[in-house]
C-alpha cells in the first residue's frame, strides 16, 4: 500500500480486496484446469462439446450474479458494508470448496455436472455482492487524496488472484501424474477456498463499519428501498457504470482468462507456454492498476481511462493478427501490452469512478447494478468465443468482441462527469449532503 494512507484505510483495502482475490483464485484454477474439468465432469467422447459445456458452466454466474448483486446490495445499503461482505465471503468460500468435493462423471454420471452447476450458481450469487461492496467499503474509508489508489487494489486483486490460481494449478499439474491430476490433483485449489475464506472472514469481522454509513444511520437517512431509489434517482449513472465497465470486463475475460485456453486449443501451444505469456500479462495488469489509480488522484480519472481505452482499440487487432504467427516472446509482449498496460491504465481509476458517481445511501446498489450488467456480457466470453470460432473458423473473433465492447465504453465515457475530488468543486464523501439534492446531483457523494 502506501505510508501516506492511514492504517484503517489500508486495513479496509485488504478486507475489501481479499474476497475478490478468493473469487479470482477460483477463476484462475477453473480457467487453467478447463480441459481437465471437461474430462472429469462431462462425457469426453466429443472434446469440443465437453469444453463448451465446461465454459458454459463457467458462464453460469451470468444468471445468478445480477440477482445476488440486487439482494446483497439491498442489505449493504440497509445494514452496512461490513456485515454484508462477511456473509458474501462465507457463501463464496463454501461454494468454491464444494466444487473440489464433487465426484466425477465416471462415478455418479449426470449428477456430477448437475452438482457442478449448483455450485457455480451459488458462487455467482455470492460474487454478485462482492465487488460493489468491497469497492464501497474501501472508498468510504479512504482519504480523498489517495482514494483511487486505495480503491484500485480491488481490481488489482483480481489479477493477483487469477495469477495465483493459475500458478498454483501449474505447480499441481507438474507435481502429479496426468492420471493423478484427473483423479484428485485438480481438486486441491478449490478446497483451499476454505482456509482462505476463514482468513478473509477474520479480517472483515474485525473492521468497523465505514464512517459514511454510520453517519447515514445516525441521521436516519438509510434508504428504505435502495433498489427502487437507485432506479428512480440514479438510473443514468447505473447505465454509465455498465457502459464504462463493459470494455474492461470483456477485455479482462478474453485476454487474461480465455486466452490461455485459446492458445492451447486453437493455436496448439503447450499449457506451459500459454501460462508463461498470460502470467506476464497478468503481472503487468496487476501492477499497472495501482500506478494508474495513483496518477488519477493527481490529474483526474478520465484522462487515464481515455488513454487506456484508445490503446486497447489500437492494439487489439494487431495483437490477434500476430498471435498465430508470432513467437512466444512476441505473444508475451502483445498480451502484456493489451491485457496489461492498456487494460491496467483504463482499470486503475475505473472502480473509484463508479463509487464516486453515487451517494452513500445507494452506492452499493448503484455500483452493483451497473457492474453486474456489464458482467452479463463479459463472463460469457469464453463460451461465446469458443462457439464463434468453431462456427466462423476465424481466430479474429476475440478481437472483434473486444473492439465492440471497448468502443461502447469509450462512447459512454464522454457522458461521465469527472469525479476526482481535486478536479471538482466539492468532495461530498468528505462533506455529506442530505435529501434529494445529494441524491440527484451528478457525481455527488454523500
Amino acid at each position: 500500500m502506501t505510508a501516506s494512507a492511514p492504517p484503517a484505510s489500508r486495513k479496509s483495502s485488504i478486507a475489501g480486496a481479499i474476497g475478490n482475490f478468493i473469487e479470482w483464485f477460483d477463476y484462475g484454477i477453473y480457467g487453467f484446469m478447463a480441459v481437465t474439468i471437461a474430462e472429469v465432469f462431462f462425457d469426453d467422447s466429443n472434446p469440443t462439446a465437453a469444453l463448451l459445456a465446461t465454459f458454459g458452466v463457467f458462464a453460469l454466474p451470468v444468471i445468478t450474479r445480477p440477482l445476488g448483486g440486487i439482494v446483497f446490495a439491498r442489505y449493504g445499503d440497509r445494514i452496512g458494508r461490513k456485515k454484508t461482505l462477511a456473509l458474501v465471503l462465507i457463501l463464496m468460500s463454501l461454494s468454491t470448496a464444494s466444487i473440489g468435493m464433487i465426484p466425477s462423471y465416471a462415478s455418479i454420471g449426470v449428477l456430477a455436472p448437475i452438482l457442478l452447476v449448483v455450485a457455480r450458481i451459488v458462487q455467482g450469487f455470492s460474487a454478485g455482492g462482492e465487488y460493489a461492496g468491497g469497492a464501497a467499503l474501501i472508498a468510504e474509508s479512504a482519504p480523498p487524496p489517495r482514494r483511487a489508489f486505495l480503491v484500485s487494489w480491488m481490481p488489482s486483486s483480481t489479477g493477483f488472484g487469477l495469477l495465483a490460481g493459475s500458478l498454483f494449478s501449474f505447480a499441481v499439474a507438474h507435481a502429479v501424474t496426468p492420471d493423478q491430476l484427473t483423479q484428485w490433483g485438480w481438486r486441491i485449489g478449490f478446497l483451499l477456498a476454505l482456509p482462505l475464506g476463514l482468513i478473509g472472514l477474520y479480517i472483515r469481522l474485525r473492521l468497523e463499519e465505514t464512517q459514511a454509513f454510520r453517519q447515514l444511520v445516525a441521521d436516519d437517512e438509510v434508504a428504505s428501498s435502495p433498489l427502487r431509489e437507485t432506479l428512480r434517482t440514479q438510473g443514468a449513472n447505473v447505465l454509465r457504470v455498465a457502459g464504462i465497465a463493459l470494455g474492461q470486463t470483456v477485455c479482462y475475460y478474453v485476454v487474461l482468462v480465455y486466452t490461455p485456453t485459446f492458445l492451447r486449443t486453437e493455436l496448439g501451444y503447450s499449457p506451459d507456454d500459454s501460462l508463461i505469456t498470460t502470467s506476464i500479462a497478468i503481472v503487468t495488469y496487476a501492477v499497472a492498476i495501482p500506478i494508474a489509480g495513483g496518477i488519477s488522484d493527481r490529474i483526474g480519472r478520465k484522462p487515464l481511462m481515455y488513454v487506456g481505452a484508445i490503446a486497447m482499440l489500437v492494439l487489439v487487432f494487431p495483437a490477434f493478427l500476430l498471435l498465430p504467427s508470432g513467437t512466444l516472446a512476441v505473444i508475451g509482449v502483445l498480451q502484456a501490452a493489451l491485457g496489461g498496460l492498456a487494460l491496467g491504465c483504463y482499470t486503475g481509476p475505473l472502480v473509484c469512478t463508479w463509487v464516486e458517481l453515487f451517494p452513500t445511501r445507494v452506492r452499493y446498489s448503484g455500483v452493483s447494478l451497473g457492474f453486474n450488467l456489464s458482467v452479463i456480457a463479459s463472463v460469457s466470453s469464453p463460451f461465446i468465443l469458443t462457439w464463434l470460432i468453431d462456427v466462423a473458423g476465424s481466430d479474429l473473433m476475440p478481437a472483434w468482441y473486444i473492439f465492440a465492447a471497448v468502443a461502447v465504453s469509450l462512447a459512454t465515457l464522454f457522458t461521465v462527469p469527472e469525479t476526482a475530488p481535486r478536479k471538482t468543486a466539492t468532495d461530498a464523501f468528505a462533506a455529506p449532503a442530505t435529501g434529494a439534492e445529494s441524491e440527484l446531483r451528478p457525481g455527488a457523494y454523500a
